[in-house]
């Protein structure tokens, strides 16, 4: 049979058929007129090549052929109404993938509170994380539709990329008790001449403090560079480097009694944003939808 001409409409038909086995009924009940749900009979008969339903003293009765069909011919007619009509989203019983894009940064400070409300309201919901190590990444990503959302610093697009704001992060310093670049005395300049780590996903030999070191003529040494914060605290509390990170990330830290504390910086840094982002074809998912409006609210109590 070719799959390709069949007119599924006289799936249906059978269906309505099977359940009344009364032709007349039948038509009733799927908005037929009698001579066509008697055609719909008669194609059904020639594609299938069974007579499906023979008269009798108490209506239509199916055969065999007919028996084997009703169960699988139902399941798809439902299978069918559920995908084209259903327009809402029940997270409750959500069962499928949704991949997010998101920068260590993002994962440290939403994932866990995002899992763990997933965990109760969408039980069924499984999360991919794909990991973003350069701004250029996130269009990609969306582009593909590899992911669905990103969550990254906001990323300057075509109108194709939606962007909603999440937070505002600033950044702190951390070093090892005691240090002397903190001491009641030190200033700007002690600071500059201790040994720093710098952490840069996109391998910058520079960053943001060197930029404003720069503006008041010192420069600090750089000794080491790692792409990830999470090794950073490790190595600061066992050293006498001072790394620079993101306030959330360091507090957390400080908090875990890792051995390191944390300090305002010397210089004034800025804050700068977290954004969420997808593409606009997905704007009006039910899922993503929900999924945003999720995240937001994490967000906003971070």
């Amino acid at each position: 049979m070719d799959i390709a001409g069949f007119d599924l409409n006289l799936l249906k038909a059978f269906d309505a058929l099977y359940a009344e086995r009364h032709v007349t009924r039948a038509g009733q009940r799927i908005g037929l007129s009698q001579p066509a749900m008697s055609g719909a009979l008669t194609r059904l008969r020639e594609v299938l090549d069974d007579e499906l339903f023979v008269r009798s003293s108490t209506g239509m009765q199916p055969t065999p052929r007919a028996d084997d069909l009703a169960g699988p011919i139902a399941a798809a007619l439902r299978l069918m109404q559920t995908v084209l009509l259903d327009d809402g989203f029940d997270p409750g019983t959500a069962d499928h993938v949704v991949t997010i894009a998101m920068t260590d940064y993002a994962a440290f400070v939403l994932l866990p509170t995002l899992l763990a409300k997933l965990a109760i309201e969408a039980p069924r919901l499984e999360v991919r994380v794909r990991g973003i190590f350069g701004k250029d990444e996130v269009v990609d990503l969306l582009d593909s539709g590899e992911a669905s959302l990103a969550l990254s610093v906001p990323v300057h697009a075509s109108a194709r990329i939606l962007t909603r704001p999440l937070l505002r992060e600033g950044f702190v310093c951390i070093a090892r008790p005691g240090h002397p670049a903190f001491a009641n005395e030190a200033d700007v300049a002690a600071f500059a001449a201790a040994p720093h780590l710098l952490v840069s996903p996109e391998g910058d030999r520079a960053g943001l403090v060197d930029r404003k070191l720069a503006a008041l003529g010192l420069a600090r040494r750089v000794v080491l560079s790692l792409p990830q914060f999470l090794v950073a605290p490790f190595v600061v509390a066992d050293t006498d480097l001072i790394a620079t990170l993101a306030a959330r990330v360091a507090r957390r830290f400080a908090a875990a009694n890792l051995g390191i504390v944390v300090h305002e910086p010397p210089v004034a840094l800025p804050d700068w944003p977290l954004a969420m982002m997808w593409h606009r074809r997905v704007n009006d998912h039910p899922a993503t939808v929900w999924l945003r409006d999720c995240i937001a609210g994490i967000a906003a109590s971070a």
